[in-house]
């Protein structure tokens, strides 16, 4: 009952204020642009939904529902939101969620064990025993079960009209069409394997012509890919669960890159690589935590960046996004025409995406 109160005065509280708005509009005492309220005010949907959450929990305590987390969550990214858009602080969200999540856990446990222990529901009544007395009388264990025919429906109907005449073993005639029909399956099926068995074999021919006409033409070609190929097998895998990851700090030889982080922030400087001709890939992934990459300013270099953010600000080459689920694809310009190329792949959950020139 609570429960459904609170719902019906925060449903209340919102109607009422999003009518306040426009009418004072209509009425001319204030002249607000709608989608500065939606871009900017948006996260006091979370605010509401937290407090709801919160104030609701009582009642669900003593029915045995949900906790009150899930409403200091709302509550926590909410607020977090509305102050960065409202400039009330300055603070990434790498930052922010790098103390959030302890403070959540530490919270957590904290409920685990003050939480009120919830009612034990009654034990429901045992089903009644049946009566020891039963009425006198025959029950029906007691019937004799039926007896046996004295022989068959086949017997009884050779006896009242006789035996058919003609003497025809069938059984003999049943065997001979079950021979026969084996004999031609079996024929049937030796014609059909042989003719699968020709057509796999011409099959098995033109490929293999159609292999050899195609390597006499490309057959420098194909060395040359095959030795790329084998060049660029080498590759560098840096993983880490808690901690940050910084690469490039000293001179190295930059091959393709797989880095993995599950918390902590992610630094990749190629300023002090040195970059092979053709094309590198490097893919950074992060749940929480920033990722930095600084490329060098190299005209004979190209750059081919996909990011990619569920919470977080980006900043990739000339473009920027912020907010929820955003995403940049961009490249240098002339990247098909550079003689090297790096193509970066960067998503995070949680974080602060940076990819920008140095020098």
């Amino acid at each position: 009952m609570k429960r459904r109160f609170t719902s019906q005065i925060f449903g209340g509280l919102i109607l009422i204020g999003i009518g306040a708005m426009f009418l004072l509009r209509q009425l001319g005492y204030t002249d607000f642009s709608l989608g500065y309220l939606i871009s900017n005010y948006w996260p006091v949907i979370l605010i509401l939904m937290g407090m709801k959450r919160l104030l609701g929990t009582g009642d669900e305590h003593q029915k045995g529902g949900s906790s009150p987390i899930g409403g200091f969550f709302f509550l926590a990214i909410g607020v977090f939101f509305l102050g960065r858009n409202l400039d009330w602080f300055d603070i990434s969200a790498g930052d922010f969620f790098k103390m959030f999540i302890p403070i959540m856990l530490i919270g957590g446990g904290l409920y685990v064990i003050f939480k009120p222990r919830g009612s034990v529901p009654p034990v429901p009544p045992s089903p009644p025993s049946p009566p020891d007395y039963f009425p006198p009388g025959k029950s029906s264990l007691d019937v004799e079960p039926p007896k046996p025919l004295d022989s068959t429906l086949d017997e009884q109907f050779e006896q009242k009209f006789g035996k058919p005449s003609g003497g025809q073993d069938w059984n003999i005639n049943l065997q001979k069409d079950e021979e026969e029909d084996e004999d031609g399956t079996g024929a049937f099926k030796s014609t059909a394997e042989s003719r699968w068995q020709e057509k796999q074999e011409r099959h098995e021919r033109r490929r293999q012509e159609r292999h050899e006409r195609h390597a006499r033409r490309h057959g420098e070609w194909h060395e040359e890919f095959h030795e790329t190929e084998s060049n660029n097998k080498e590759s560098t895998n840096r993983s880490a669960f808690i901690g940050d990851v910084h690469m490039g700090r000293e001179h190295f030889q930059l091959k393709n890159t797989n880095v993995s982080q599950f918390i902590g922030d992610t630094v990749l400087d190629l300023t002090n690589a040195q970059i092979a001709y053709g094309e590198t890939k490097i893919n950074i992934s992060a749940f929480i935590g920033d990722i930095k990459v600084y490329i060098p300013n190299d005209m004979d270099l190209g750059i081919s960046v996909n990011s990619s953010s569920f919470i977080g600000d980006m900043e990739v080459l000339d473009q920027s996004r912020s907010g929820f689920m955003s995403s940049v694809q961009c490249k240098t310009p002339y990247y098909k025409e550079a003689g090297k190329k790096v193509r970066i792949n960067v998503s995070a959950f949680i974080g602060d995406i940076k990819v920008k020139t140095v020098g």
